[in-house]
């Protein structure tokens, strides 16, 4: 059975990236997955490319910790908007919280597009 896109964001989120759990990366991340940013080229990367990406962030942080603050499943059973908030502690102890909002397409239970606005230091009011 699929998991559902809305599913699939959160345990990406709040499993992979919380847990620093990689297998699962590998369960959900697509083939390729297509990230797009304000202002840049839209950047393909292979699954393990995009697994490595998350690998390098957490282990380049003491810890980081994503919190969701909003989850909305469209109704085409594939995009996923959530906004987020990310306790981030460096290697020195220094800790930040920043915020953004991302969107993400799920096929078939895997993440293939994410659309990122970039993120502001601080908490969502």
């Amino acid at each position: 059975m699929t998991r559902s896109a809305r599913e699939v964001v959160e345990l990406y989120n709040l499993v992979v990236w919380n847990g620093s759990d990689y297998a699962l990366a590998e369960e959900l991340l697509g083939e390729r997955v297509i990230r797009h940013e304000v202002g840049q080229e839209a950047h393909v990367l292979t699954r393990a490319q995009a697994v490595r990406r998350v690998v390098d962030v957490s282990e380049a942080m003491k810890s980081i910790r994503f919190d969701l603050r909003l989850v909305v499943a469209g109704d085409d059973g594939e995009h996923v908007a959530i906004v987020y908030e990310s306790t981030i502690t460096t290697t020195d102890g220094t800790q930040t919280t920043i915020g953004s909002m991302e969107v993400f397409r799920v096929v078939d239970g895997w993440i293939v597009e994410v659309w990122n606005c970039g993120y502001k230091e601080g908490v969502w009011a």
